[in-house]
């Protein structure tokens, strides 16, 4: 029997093709799960770079993991939109008639550059999107965690930005540290209810969203993307880019059993990149 056999997951951000979530989802389904596979599914039309997974994407994974004999059902939702976010918890109590692990992986940023650059409204929204979005959806799951008598695992995506800074994506590292701090906040709030909180920290990881670093590195430093990408590795000791599914391993453990004395932890997952 697999470890999650019969549980129900909230995977947020998990469209993309070359995701984090997507990797989470798949894992947490092969390892016996149901999954509310959530994600926008939608464009900002002042921010045509930015990058959001699309509903059939988000469609296509759902099929991905019904062929694993699971149960998926793919829903819409802004994080940063309280009312899509209770839309989202409702749908899978409908669904399903409970929720035992959230994982709140939607992130990412706009208008990234140098912060005397950076627009107040690129601000508010990349920390809406990483932060503000990760504190709605455990507002909204949590309670219903509660009622179910049974415990959970809430298991946030931070990033290593959330431990070290960065160069024109301070927006992006301010929310990440936020997430670190909420996550620990949330795991002295919800233990007495067996509900773990842990967070992890991915570095490099080779994803759609990360083209746009790439980009604009290369801008920059005027270097082609293989350059950026050997600048990237050079920091990595074990001498790779990061993968989705390294970062789906960790979360599988947290999710299961075995990590259930484990909260308030923000895990690296990095290859080793280090720590300022």
């Amino acid at each position: 029997m697999a470890r999650l056999e019969d549980k129900v997951a909230i995977v947020t951000g998990c469209a993309r093709e070359r995701g984090i979530g997507r990797a989470i989802a798949m894992r947490l389904a092969r390892e016996g799960a149901n999954v509310v596979a959530a994600d926008y599914c939608r464009s900002m039309a002042e921010y045509p770079d930015a990058k959001f997974g699309q509903m059939s994407e988000l469609q296509a994974l759902c099929g991905e993991i019904g062929k694993l004999g699971r149960r998926a059902i793919a829903v819409r939702v802004d994080v940063t939109d309280e009312g899509e976010v209770a839309a989202m918890a409702e749908a899978a109590m409908k669904e399903f008639g409970r929720i035992d692990i959230l994982c709140n992986n939607a992130g990412g940023g706009v208008g990234g550059g140098p912060v005397a650059q950076t627009t107040l409204d690129a601000w508010n929204k990349t920390v809406a999107i990483n932060l503000t979005g990760t504190f709605l959806c455990a507002k909204h799951v949590a309670p219903k965690m509660i009622a179910g008598g049974r415990g959970g695992r809430i298991i946030n995506t931070a990033s290593i930005a959330g431990k070290r800074g960065g160069p024109m994506m301070a927006a992006y590292c301010a929310a990440k540290h936020g997430v670190i701090g909420l996550t620990r906040s949330l795991s002295m709030e919800l233990g007495q209810f067996k509900i773990t909180v842990n967070a992890v920290c991915p570095g490099f990881v080779e994803t759609q969203l990360f083209e746009g670093l790439i980009n604009m590195v290369g801008a920059t430093r005027n270097l082609n993307r293989e350059q950026v990408l050997k600048t990237f590795v050079s920091q990595v000791p074990l001498g790779r880019m990061e993968a989705g599914d390294d970062v789906a391993d960790v979360v599988a453990f947290l999710a299961s059993d075995d990590g259930g004395y484990m909260t308030g932890q923000a895990l690296n997952i990095c290859g080793g990149v280090e720590q300022h």
